[in-house]
């Protein structure tokens, strides 16, 4: 499944969950009553738990219209983020936005990203918002950078001041190094002396944090 596509299938829902007073009823999904009865029951929780459910929304329609996955994937699927989204919380806690815990379930949803590398990105900004070095870094491991050494490089470029732009180039162009047949691991090291080089010593972390960019800027491999 391309992540480019998932990221476009954030932007819009195929349907609508009601909320005046009573709990109401996802739209039906699938054909399958017993698939709706799960998903609606799933985003129900979430909800219930102060979780964003967009993420959830998003990734179900991208499965039945794009993907047309059978009805127990879109149930698997949907309960996996909602997962991700209690360990994204619990990760970037006290007060994590909403935005944040979606990068957070994201990043989680890569092959080797664990919350370890989350609590690591939150300690270095633990009052504003982390959603562009979340994006990064999901960026890079996707792009077969080991995930420790992406949580260290991307926490070290936060250190010292990297912007929001500068963290997204660098993602971009270790994707791009990486496409044009390159060492995951040799062109994050390439592109991280070079920014490291142009940066200022002793600059504020909170440079680093830029609400929402994590979901638009990455180029998705």
């Amino acid at each position: 499944m391309s992540r480019r596509a998932v990221y476009t299938a954030l932007a819009i829902s195929m349907f609508a969950f009601r909320a005046t007073g009573a709990q109401q009823p996802l739209t039906p999904l699938t054909a399958d009553a017993e698939a709706n009865a799960q998903l609606t029951s799933i985003v129900s929780a979430t909800r219930e738990a102060g979780l964003p459910i967009q993420p959830i929304l998003s990734k179900v329609r991208y499965a039945v219209v794009v993907a047309h996955a059978p009805a127990p994937t879109v149930v698997a699927a949907a309960r996996a983020i909602a997962s991700r989204l209690v360990a994204s919380r619990e990760a970037l806690a006290p007060q994590p936005s909403d935005l944040d815990i979606a990068a957070g379930a994201d990043a989680l949803g890569v092959v080797g990203v664990e919350t370890k590398s989350l609590k690591a990105i939150r300690a270095v900004s633990p009052k504003h918002s982390v959603v562009v070095p979340l994006g990064v870094l999901a960026q890079l491991v996707s792009s077969r950078v080991p995930a420790s050494k992406a949580t260290d490089i991307v926490t070290e470029l936060m250190k010292r001041g990297a912007s929001p732009q500068q963290l997204v180039a660098l993602g971009n162009n270790v994707n791009s190094d990486v496409a044009s047949g390159e060492n995951a691991a040799k062109a994050l090291d390439v592109r991280f002396r070079g920014l490291n080089a142009v940066l200022a010593p002793g600059a504020s972390p909170a440079a680093a944090d830029l609400p929402g960019a994590a979901l638009t800027g990455p180029k998705k491999p």
